[in-house]
């Protein structure tokens, strides 16, 4: 998670007892509920704002899905236009492209993995579906007549915040 706020960034002071905090205040804890992403994705430091596809740091230079050292909290790209979100240390993506609604919904029913958000993809013909993974190599498939792309490490996804249901 960190030492900052997961929605405002600013520095967080340790508790004594009990979970690390993830929130500065009850504020930042209500925003961080009702954006679409889930908390496991806000709090994490692997965001990136983007120019089309490809990640960018918040002063525009490039980012690397090696190299965390060019990644933000969500705090420090939700302000932009365009972000996106790493994968990698338990965070993985299925990108589902040209799906339908009930082809998404039929792939989405075979997933082993915990289901942590689903979202319509930027062209509004796909779907990405986040899961919980363990890191391995990305492969592609043709699952029932659609392409699905499944990536687990050093890939990063642009997101829209347009939650597939």
């Amino acid at each position: 998670m960190g030492s900052v706020c997961g929605w405002c960034g600013r520095p967080l002071v340790a508790a004594s007892t009990g979970r690390p905090r993830r929130w500065c205040s009850t504020r930042c804890r209500k925003a961080a509920s009702r954006s679409p992403f889930p908390p496991v994705m806000i709090g994490r430091r692997s965001w990136c704002r983007a120019d089309g596809k490809r990640p960018v740091t918040p002063s525009g230079a490039p980012a690397s899905s090696t190299d965390s050292g060019t990644w933000c909290s969500f705090a420090e790209v939700r302000s932009g236009s365009a972000f996106g979100i790493m994968l990698g240390d338990g965070l993985g993506c299925y990108d589902l492209d040209h799906v339908t609604d009930d082809q998404a919904r039929r792939f989405m029913a075979t997933i082993r993995e915990p289901v942590l958000y689903c979202e319509r993809s930027v062209s509004a013909e796909g779907v990405h579906v986040f899961v919980e993974a363990p890191e391995g190599p990305g492969r592609r498939r043709i699952v029932d007549g659609v392409s699905v792309e499944r990536y687990s490490r050093a890939r990063f996804i642009r997101t829209t915040g347009r939650r597939f249901t």
